[in-house]
């Protein structure tokens, strides 16, 4: 498969596994309201960095969270890498219950206000 291939098939995927991630982790944890956002590197098909919201307040349970979402990506392919110097863009979670639009895919609503 060429880069240009990899990047277009990351192009997709990456919202989707978010979305898949993102609904995991809320019905792992109902008494919690989460919400995924992820960055990722111009011309790389992983990300560059993973925030969960929704529980700023407990550090070992968020680190917990952190581990499992890592864990998750990585056994589909997704790495996350912060790299020095590079630019990044905003990749949000596909939404299912939102109806799933590639419109979707580029909004985070509820957290554009943060």
């Amino acid at each position: 498969m060429s880069i240009d291939q990899k990047l277009a098939r990351a192009r997709t995927q990456r919202p989707r596994l978010l979305g898949e991630l993102e609904a995991l982790l809320r019905a792992g944890n109902p008494d919690l309201d989460l919400f995924v956002s992820a960055r990722a590197h111009y011309g790389d098909p992983g990300l560059a960095h993973l925030h969960i919201y929704g529980v700023e307040g407990d550090h070992e349970r968020r680190s917990r969270l952190m581990k499992f979402a890592t864990a998750w990506l990585l056994e589909r392919g997704i790495s996350i890498e912060l790299q020095e110097g590079r630019d990044v863009y905003d990749i949000r979670p596909w939404r299912e219950l939102h109806g799933g639009t590639a419109q979707d895919m580029g909004s985070l609503d509820e957290l554009d206000e943060i």
